[in-house]
């Protein structure tokens, strides 16, 4: 035995965490239906593993996501509050101040290509303020999931949940390619002031 080593060997929570029906099928219908009656505001992303066509809702030049925007940051504040307490967050380890990045919604085709491999959401100077990711399942799908393979943790895709965890490296995740039919999810981060 090499006594200049010590392994200290514990579980720790893992911060992921999933609350189902935390908004009704009515509204992710509405979401889905108002994407798709604006392509103008649709982009196309494709890099590596990463493609998927993204809105971005808290655009500047449009108004039309704004009831959608408000209802969204309530429903996301009484999940943060229910995520603190399950998480045993205490006050001294959340931050005083913090914002929301801007929404966007996410559709991934069930093709060969429309997937997001593994990946962590904070890793470069431009990320490095996001502290907790936000994804609302929009519809209920066989593939698709979000896996966090080093965890070996797998969220299935289930119309009206909400996926919370820390877009940190210890945070390793990757979005699935649908099989059958589209899948749509909301994304947003709490960032540091």
């Amino acid at each position: 035995i090499n006594k200049s080593r010590v392994y200290i060997n514990f579980i720790m929570d893992n911060y992921i965490r999933k609350y189902d029906n935390v908004v009704t099928d009515d509204f992710c219908d509405a979401l889905i239906e108002k994407f798709e009656s604006h392509p103008e505001q649709q982009e196309k992303l494709s890099q590596g593993l990463m493609s998927l066509t993204q809105l971005e809702m808290m655009r500047p030049d449009t108004q039309v996501w704004n009831k959608d925007i408000m209802y969204l940051v309530d429903i996301f504040k009484q999940n943060v509050a229910t995520y603190k307490k399950d998480c045993k967050i205490e006050p001294v380890m959340w931050p005083d101040k913090y914002l929301v990045e801007s929404f966007r919604i996410k559709r991934y085709l069930p093709n060969d290509t429309d997937q997001f491999g593994p990946h962590v959401d904070s890793k470069d100077a431009n990320s490095c303020k996001r502290f907790l990711a936000f994804f609302l399942y929009l519809d209920n799908n066989d593939g698709g999931s979000t896996m966090f393979p080093q965890m070996d943790i797998t969220s299935k895709c289930k119309k009206g949940s909400l996926l919370v965890f820390p877009p940190l490296w210890p945070w390793l995740h990757e979005g699935k390619k649908p099989i059958d039919k589209p899948k749509y999810i909301v994304g947003s981060y709490l960032k540091y002031v």
